[in-house]
């Protein structure tokens, strides 16, 4: 027979599944609060300390001031909605997420001209990135890429100049052979190592730390945040300024969900994220700059490198095919003056 003293359970929750729990119940649309807001998921891999997640913060802010509180734009980071740009742009089918940052380096198979955006030594300096993302060639590849992947672009967030970190200066291409080097997963990076005699391993960015420690890798590659953020040169000291790749993600939304919206917030919309994108550039170039000094005083050395060899030695795989895009792209992009 039972009594009236019915035994409580106690349910503990971990931080981690909780906040699970909240970015769901805030994705399916606010159940229970009968909220008549459009929403737009935001996804992405970044912590919410960085310059990216920050100005899309800022973006949600101002989407709802503009909008009158007609639209919520709920920004997610840290890969809960996928641990990589492809993963999160995979939640476009399910309706899981409808915005994201989209890396060059995963357009192969999306819309393979486009990523040359992410291609070894295809840009001389900031400078250079600066005219060929405001070029009519940018502006038609993206126009491709709108077509074929059935999205809406807004603008282009640099993420850095990438360099490699060591543990002892590179002198030149010979130092790079047989180098075991970490390199993200992405085709075009470990095609670019092995042209230079290099050997490439694909590593999960959170496990390079480890792997330097061990000695499992000699090398890594990276934009100055990154490696500052992830502590990179406490075991790889000698940051090699190679600046072999200037990385960026387009700023997209799924275009099912851009047609469904109507054209007078579209306007508003579009205006804000392109602003969004403008100041991450802004804020991620400063920060590049900025953290030179800062890695010297934490013990790091900036070892200069005469990039021209390299250009040099990976100026054919541009040319005969063995890239995803053509050698006359890349020409036309060198002739950006």
């Amino acid at each position: 027979m039972r009594t009236g003293n019915s035994k409580k359970t106690l349910v503990v929750w971990t931080r981690g599944t909780l906040a699970c729990l909240v970015v769901m119940w805030l994705i399916s649309g606010f159940p229970g609060l009968g909220r008549a807001q459009e929403r737009l998921v935001f996804g992405h891999i970044l912590d919410d300390s960085t310059a990216h997640h920050r100005n899309m913060v800022w973006a949600a802010g101002e989407i709802e001031r503009v909008l009158k509180g007609r639209y919520k734009l709920l920004v997610v980071p840290r890969g809960q909605l996928g641990t990589t740009d492809a993963q999160v742009v995979e939640g476009f089918k399910t309706g899981t997420t409808q915005m994201a940052y989209l890396s060059f380096g995963h357009l192969v198979d999306m819309n393979s001209p486009l990523s040359i955006g992410a291609g070894p030594f295809v840009f001389r300096d900031f400078a250079h990135w600066q005219l060929f993302r405001d070029s009519a060639l940018y502006q038609e590849l993206v126009e491709g890429f709108e077509k074929t992947a059935d999205m809406k672009v807004f603008g282009l967030a640099y993420y850095g100049q990438r360099h490699v970190t060591t543990k002892t200066p590179l002198a030149g291409p010979e130092s790079l052979k047989g180098l075991p080097i970490r390199v993200p997963s992405i085709p075009t990076m470990i095609l670019t190592f092995r042209a230079l005699g290099a050997r490439p391993v694909p590593i999960p960015f959170k496990e390079t730390y480890q792997a330097l420690k061990e000695g499992i890798i000699d090398a890594q590659e990276n934009p100055l945040p990154a490696i500052k953020a992830m502590r990179f040169y406490e075991v790889t000291p000698i940051i090699n300024l190679t600046a072999h790749i200037s990385d960026a993600q387009l700023v997209v939304i799924d275009g099912k969900r851009w047609r469904a919206i109507p054209k007078a917030d579209q306007a508003v919309l579009e205006q804000v994220f392109r602003e969004a994108a403008r100041r991450v550039t802004d804020d991620v170039r400063r920060e590049e700059l900025e953290l030179e000094q800062w890695l010297v005083s934490a013990g790091a050395t900036l070892h200069p490198i005469d990039r021209t060899p390299l250009i040099e030695q990976l100026r054919p795989f541009h040319r005969d095919g063995r890239f995803p895009w053509s050698g006359s792209l890349y020409e036309q992009i060198q002739a950006l003056r």
